[in-house]
């Protein structure tokens, strides 16, 4: 029976080491807003950072937005200031320009521009307006 445990617990540990799961960690601004929300995922032996949020103290999106890959890359930047849109950014996956989009005050795009893989420009777009 004690064999039959240790075998037990011997696998149960191999397989929790093996699963992957998300740590969320959240910072307060001092009125107990939302500050801050970053999550991280145990992947493997590691730990790594998977996204990151902010917040002003009235609860609006604010500050930078930005996404991982599986690799640890940054695959998304998102720009908020308080509350309205103000840029994003993505990469491929070989660490390149993907894209990139700006917003105008009243959250029309301003200016969008796109690249393949290699670098090379294929779309660039300017509103109108500005």
């Amino acid at each position: 029976m004690i064999m039959y445990t240790i075998t037990f617990l011997i696998i149960l540990n191999s397989y929790l080491i093996s699963q992957d799961y998300q740590v969320l960690h959240t910072e307060t601004h001092l009125n107990g807003n939302i500050k801050s929300i970053t999550n991280h995922v145990k992947h493997g032996k590691g730990i790594r950072k998977w996204s990151r949020e902010e917040y002003d103290k009235k609860g609006r999106k604010h500050g930078a937005w930005i996404g991982w890959d599986a690799n640890g890359l940054m695959s998304y930047e998102t720009v908020w200031e308080f509350g309205f849109h103000r840029q994003y950014r993505e990469w491929h996956k070989n660490g390149s320009k993907k894209l990139i989009i700006r917003y105008d005050d009243e959250g029309n795009v301003a200016l969008m521009k796109k690249w393949d893989e290699e670098g090379n420009q294929i779309i660039k777009t300017s509103s109108l307006n500005g």
